[in-house]
């Protein structure tokens, strides 16, 4: 990796433009109460609208513990690992690639390679990048790793393996935080490994001058790059023998032709038939059994009189929308514990949150039983993939359809390695928008707008209404995330799981009487950011618990959302609000109180 920028002058797209540094100003205010040097105080319009609440600029100190791409890192050796988690990130098998294309070609997969101290790590940052990456390193407390003794090749080999990993888990996600010159909406729009290899060493390296010329990426063709031929073959090289090959995880095999899949689905799989081949071409016709109208009794009588393979995938409940636990124990029970049972989650314009919910819960009570998130994934887009009925999968959508299930079909877990499933991260991604927005703000994200419409049909609680608009309100949304993610579906509901237990206060006594364990180290210590994790939710006042004070949530570093919480608000007097965003509560103190965090226990 060289610090030189390629001339903007060759760039097509405005996003190429160089980015123009901006001036920050910082204002040190004395205060005479003790507070922590981080804090940061807010303008006079937020203040104004939250001070009953509480809210105060989110710490940028907390450490993030469950990212949205890979929380654990699979694989076999560090090619491995590091494939998986550019996957898991959303780029294609052509696009990641051409990223390790370039890993090799900068320091052969070494994580801790460096040229005399210049350039370091995987991709071999310089300058004030590597600077940035150094103080990552140091922060996670593997520092040691930065000594002369760890430069060389093969130098990674004295590392033990869980630092190694900690180590490529740090330059992975630092890599992920990097979003100058757009490298990665430009590599997703990539179509060949060597296409890619070339994006991610303009966008990315910024090495030039060198051995070959750029031949397939508009902008810069023919123009010369450092080592452009010797990428685009590795890339291609490595495309040739990980593509397809889904998730990589130690000691098992490939993704699965689908000789071992049985699939029972409705109209929704009927119309992704010819995807499901492509997925899996090795899948008999006699083991994809798929009716319009299709009900989830009718699917148990079929289930019966099939010859099961190893992986059974449901994808019923469509024409189903109020199924009761009586009936997902039923196909558990009629597939067994031996087989890998996968759910597909239901979309559309009926209410199907207590079935997904259902889903969710029996994956949680089964090791065998496993989510395909179809809900989750199609709620995000859904006019780009759903019919005009809302329902049915257009061409775009049958094609997600079977994505969705295949990966679901490959994954050896049903829990992400965090505190919470990888639904959550996905979720909170489609019920709060990205960046925040002062208030008065009630536009909801429409899955967050349609998640509340169900919560209401159903009961749950939702808090406030803020202009006419419900689900504006912070205990409303950590309510509806919480109990819909599946982190906790019975969270903030009354005796028996019915009703709500009520507002914020309430909130946080329901967590303390069900056995959440609280993270700080008592209710009136500063909590040590480094030990939050995606799923650990917070409140602040209230200490009363009659319903008073501010709830918000951590979610991590998710990419493309500008914080590691999200959060709603509701005034006092239900005059203004703001809808679910990415947050900026402080983590640790409010209104001269202690943020209380609190973790739902293992």
């Amino acid at each position: 990796m060289r610090k030189n920028v390629p001339s903007q002058g060759h760039r097509l797209s405005v996003s190429h433009f160089v980015s123009f540094v901006k001036p920050f100003f910082c204002v040190f205010l004395a205060v005479l109460m003790v507070m922590p040097v981080y804090a940061t105080i807010p303008s006079d319009e937020i203040l104004d609208m939250f001070d009953q609440n509480g809210i105060y600029y989110y710490n940028p100190d907390g450490d993030n513990g469950c990212v949205s791409t890979a929380t654990t890192l699979r694989g076999d050796d560090i090619v491995e690992k590091t494939w998986n988690f550019f996957i898991d990130a959303g780029f294609n098998d052509a696009q990641v690639a051409g990223i390790l294309g370039n890993a090799q070609a900068e320091s052969n997969f070494g994580v801790t390679r460096s040229s005399s101290g210049s350039y370091w790590g995987i991709f071999q940052w310089g300058g004030g990048r590597k600077d940035t990456l150094y103080s990552k390193v140091e922060v996670a407390g593997l520092g040691k790793y930065l000594d002369s003794e760890y430069w060389p090749a093969g130098a990674d080999a004295k590392i033990p393996e869980a630092d190694l990993d900690a180590l490529l888990m740090v330059e992975l996600e630092h890599t992920m935080s990097e979003e100058d010159d757009d490298w990665q909406n430009e590599l997703r729009n990539s179509n060949t490994p060597e296409e890619a290899a070339e994006i991610f060493l303009v966008l990315f390296e910024r090495a030039v001058n060198g051995e070959s010329e750029v031949l397939y990426y508009a902008p810069f063709a023919g123009l010369m790059y450092q080592g452009t031929e010797k990428r685009r073959n590795y890339a291609a090289d490595l495309y040739k023998q990980y593509s397809g090959n889904g998730d990589m995880k130690s000691s098992s095999p490939s993704a699965t032709k689908g000789a071992d899949v049985t699939i029972i689905g409705d109209s929704l799989s009927v119309g992704a038939t010819q995807e499901f081949y492509k997925k899996f071409p090795e899948l008999a016709a006699a083991d994809l059994n798929a009716m319009n109208g299709r009900t989830w009794a009718e699917g148990v009588a079929i289930a019966q009189s099939m010859d099961l393979k190893d992986i059974v995938v449901f994808a019923l409940g469509s024409n189903s929308p109020n199924l009761t636990q009586g009936d997902i124990d039923t196909m558990i029970d009629l597939v067994g514990k031996d087989r890998k049972i996968v759910f597909v989650t239901n979309y559309g314009p009926a209410g199907y949150s207590k079935n997904n919910e259902l889903f969710k819960l029996a994956a949680k009570n089964n090791q065998n039983v496993m989510i395909a998130d179809w809900a989750t994934t199609v709620g995000q887009s859904p006019a780009v993939y759903l019919e005009s009925d809302g329902l049915h999968p257009n061409s775009a959508g049958q094609e997600l359809f079977a994505e969705t299930i295949f990966k679901a079909i490959n994954s050896n877990t049903n829990e992400n390695g965090c505190s919470v499933s990888g639904e959550f991260s996905a979720l909170v991604l489609a019920y709060a928008w990205p960046e925040y927005h002062s208030p008065q703000f009630v536009d909801r994200m429409p899955a967050y707008a349609d998640a509340v419409t169900t919560s209401l049909s159903e009961g749950r609680y939702v808090g406030g209404s803020v202009a006419g608009v419900p689900g504006i309100d912070c205990g409303g949304f950590v309510t509806v995330l919480t109990q819909n993610s599946g982190l906790e579906p019975l969270y903030n509901t009354g005796p028996n799981g019915n009703g709500a237990a009520g507002a914020t206060g309430a909130q946080e006594k329901w967590v303390m009487d069900n056995g959440w364990v609280l993270v700080n180290e008592s209710n009136t210590a500063q909590v040590d950011t480094s030990l939050l994790r995606a799923g650990d939710i917070a409140f602040s006042g209230g200490v009363d618990y009659r319903g008073n004070g501010h709830t918000f949530i951590y979610v991590g570093e998710l990419r493309g959302f500008d914080s590691v919480i999200a959060s709603a608000s509701y005034s006092t007097d239900g005059s203004s609000g703001r809808a679910p965003m990415a947050g900026r509560e402080d983590l640790i103190y409010s209104n001269g109180t202690s943020v209380r965090w609190y973790r739902k226990s293992s």
